[in-house]
């Protein structure tokens, strides 16, 4: 008998009208791994600049501001007039206008004499009316700054206490006949950078840009981090210690979440700091999107792989000390230690294990009126309560009660059947739910008459026994991820 699958490719074949129409049908001509790689150190590499551009614009721009206030009339008079008549309202109101309509591009604005009183503030947070060479920031650069030079200058991003959180300054001194009034201070924050760097168009679901300074310590927010990150997140990786040496290069490196990752990295100098700009992107998400461009080629050729391995038995684990429980048709069920899971009499259904190793595991055992076998709408209809979406239904139950998100790229999928009916759906329904290629697994065997399977801890590695002429035991973990296969077929790492 036929397959679906067999069905639809027989009806394209006389569609399309005889055999060399089917071979390109069925052989695109992809890019090879190479190409692949290089097609995607163009984009980041390109997106890389472009953000570059954007910071050191945005920077360029303030301090073109910052500058400004050195020749403000208005300003300049409000300085003194502030300095001379402390907490007049009316002069405070006067310099609020101003920061308003001129200066908003900066969080504050510090009026400082020469002896480092901050005499007035925008903020008025807790350095206003302190001395900043004694203060809580005295032994920050600001401080050092206006100690030791009489210039105006940068001040590098760094952890400034009066506002709990990172800082960095552009101070413009003031001078009248020569004589050394004071310094106009303005507070540069990081929301600004982390707007730029956060728009991460054509970046996809993992990818992200960052600034890190040459205390390899990262200046904007990590996109996976549910805490902050800025000058709290160290990045030691290949990246950074090749753009301090001055290169620039892109590489397929660890991040600093241990990661693989195609990274696009430079440094640069502003204003005497020297900063790293970082574009990256999950490899795994690269590999799965590239699949589902080419989806019926590659589920094809996963076919072809996997009807070519050898199958080499394995003593079946011990399951003594656990309690089992079984799977039926259209059950699903989750075990903890010390449950393990069994179905049997896999034949023309699919099953599916959901598990995270050393903590839990998930079996469902699924017929054909569910939607990884269904394309038809009107079917679906008809079917009513006999319709499932099984792995929908999992996979939302366990990402709201089982884990956190940052958890579910550790979380393994093993589909086993002994037809190919399923899985294309399948594994459509997998990645919908952001997973990749590197978490699925497809253990299949077309010589068997059905399969049976155990799910155990502590690992929760699916066993599956197929019955038939021979039986024989395999082992999800002695199985290659379908991304292992995809790199194969396009010589990935050749």
């Amino acid at each position: 008998m036929l397959t679906i699958r067999q069905i639809k490719f027989f009806i394209s074949f006389l569609l399309l009208g005889g055999t060399g129409v089917l071979l390109l049908l069925y052989s695109p001509t992809l890019p090879t791994g190479k190409e692949l790689k290089q097609q995607t150190f163009t984009l980041i590499s390109d997106i890389r600049a472009a953000k570059k551009q954007e910071v050191i614009n945005h920077f360029e721009t303030i301090q073109k501001q910052a500058q400004a206030i050195a020749t403000d009339q208005q300003m300049l008079e409000l300085f003194s007039q502030i300095e001379q008549q402390p907490y007049n309202h009316d002069i405070e109101f006067e310099i609020d206008k101003q920061y308003v309509t001129r200066y908003s591009n900066f969080y504050d604005i510090l009026f400082v004499n020469p002896s480092g009183l901050i005499f007035h503030s925008v903020k008025k947070e807790t350095d206003f009316r302190a001395n900043i060479f004694v203060s809580e920031a005295a032994n920050k650069n600001l401080a050092k700054t206006l100690r030791n030079s009489g210039t105006d200058g940068f001040v590098e991003y760094e952890y400034y206490p009066p506002s709990a959180e990172a800082a960095a300054f552009f101070v413009v001194r003031i001078k009248r006949q020569d004589n050394h009034m004071g310094w106009f201070v303005l507070q540069c924050e990081t929301n600004r950078l982390n707007t730029i760097l956060s728009d991460r168009k054509e970046l996809g679901r993992t990818g992200e840009i960052y600034l890190v300074n040459s205390d390899k310590l990262m200046l904007t927010e990590s996109r996976f981090m549910g805490d902050s990150t800025i000058l709290r997140q160290k990045v030691d990786t290949i990246a950074v210690k090749e753009a301090l040496l001055s290169k620039e290069d892109t590489k397929i490196i660890h991040d600093y979440r241990g990661v693989n990752v195609f990274s696009s990295y430079e440094s640069f100098e502003l204003f005497g700091a020297s900063w790293i700009i970082i574009v990256e992107i999950d490899e795994d998400e690269v590999i799965s999107e590239y699949y589902k461009q080419h989806q019926d080629y590659f589920v094809q050729e996963f076919i072809a792989y996997l009807t070519t391995q050898d199958r080499t038995s394995k003593p079946l684990l011990s399951t003594e000390g656990f309690t089992r429980k079984n799977v039926a048709m259209n059950e699903f069920a989750k075990a903890e230690f010390p449950f393990y899971l069994a179905t049997e009499g896999v034949s023309t259904c699919t099953a599916i294990t959901i598990s995270y190793p050393e903590r839990f595991g998930n079996m469902v055992h699924i017929s054909p009126t569910d939607e990884i076998y269904i394309d038809n709408s009107l079917t679906k209809y008809f079917l009513k309560t006999h319709y499932h979406n099984f792995i929908s239904e999992l996979l939302e139950k366990i990402t709201y009660f089982d884990i956190y998100p940052y958890e579910l790229r550790k979380i393994q999928f093993v589909i086993t059947a002994i037809h190919t009916d399923s899985i294309e759906k399948a594994i459509d329904g997998i990645l919908e739910h952001n997973v990749t290629l590197a978490n699925i697994k497809f253990m299949y065997n077309p010589h068997a008459q059905n399969a049976s399977l155990l799910l155990a801890p502590p690992q929760f590695n699916t066993a599956v026994v197929w019955n038939g002429k021979e039986t024989t035991t395999e082992y999800a973990n002695q199985t290659e991820s379908l991304e292992s296969i995809l790199k194969k077929i396009i010589h990935y790492d050749v």
